[in-house]
């Protein structure tokens, strides 16, 4: 009777042999008839696709994570740089619309159609007058550019005041809103003079000494007329915006909206020309 090689042999000692005979089988059936071989291994793989999902869940889980943080990191850092760059573009924004509203009242000033006959100047408005009371600008053009008391101002609208104080490098102007302002008018539509002076109010003229019959409509524009030569006759002065007439009085009441933009005017033009300080003759329309 052969001898068993198994039976003195410890149980995990055979299991072992067991093991290694089945894998050498395998292998063998794998090399030489994988088809056989091939339904089993994909019921193995199917076997164990939720074993190997379950086994690197916290390795993906982790990864996620750390992909979660970054971009959450790199969205608030784009979102600095973004809200940054959106901030210097405002900046920007607002910087080129004050140019082009410069460049627009600049431009304005150089082709005003009103009468400019002689040397022109350009001048900013840089400053009020102390005294709240009282209408006067500060422009930054002086004796040094040639600039006298009593030179003209205006804006591209029409006049603004007349230059009472010169210094060499600034002048004070006296603006028509100026209680103690008033200048010779006359109305582009009937011809009719009359004078125009302040009310300390800088978007309220009042039009004084015009009799209640006289022919005026609210409507009306009033010009420079040129008398007494302190400002140059044909530039816009306003429009007569009320009229209140009186049965007993003599003279009728009358505001006139200044045509200058005397409460927000930033550029002004200063006139050299004393030719223009001739009244100009009426002509009917």
């Amino acid at each position: 009777m052969q001898p068993n090689i198994f039976s003195r042999q410890p149980p995990s000692f055979r299991s072992f042999i067991i093991a290694v005979i089945t894998c050498l089988v395998v292998l063998f059936f794998d090399w030489r008839m994988p088809y056989v071989i091939q339904p089993a291994r994909d019921v193995l793989y199917a076997a164990y696709n939720p074993i190997y999902a379950l086994a690197s869940y916290p390795v993906l889980s982790r990864e996620w994570l750390n992909q979660q943080t970054k971009s959450e990191a790199q969205l608030r850092r784009e979102n600095t740089a973004m809200q940054a760059e959106l901030l210097q573009a405002q900046v920007r924004l607002q910087k080129l619309s004050e140019l082009s509203a410069e460049n627009t009242r600049l431009r304005g000033l150089l082709d005003t159609p009103l009468i400019i006959d002689g040397r022109m100047e350009i001048a900013e408005v840089i400053g009020t007058d102390a005294d709240p009371l009282r209408h006067i600008i500060i422009i930054n053009r002086g004796s040094t550019d040639h600039l006298k008391v009593g030179q003209t101002v205006l804006d591209d609208k029409g006049i603004m005041g007349q230059i009472i104080n010169v210094y060499p490098h600034s002048s004070r102007v006296m603006l028509l809103s100026d209680k103690e302002h008033s200048l010779s008018v006359r109305l582009e539509r009937t011809g009719m003079r009359a004078i125009v002076s302040g009310t300390g109010d800088l978007g309220r003229l009042k039009m004084e000494y015009v009799p209640t019959s006289a022919n005026i409509q609210v409507g009306d524009k009033v010009f420079s007329s040129g008398l007494g030569e302190h400002f140059p006759a044909g530039y816009a002065v306003g429009t007569v915006a009320k009229i209140k007439r009186h049965n007993s009085g003599e003279f009728a009441e009358i505001d006139v909206t200044p045509s200058a933009q005397l409460a927000t005017g930033h550029h002004v033009v200063v006139l050299f020309s004393e030719s223009l300080a001739k009244e100009q003759p009426y002509a009917d329309r």
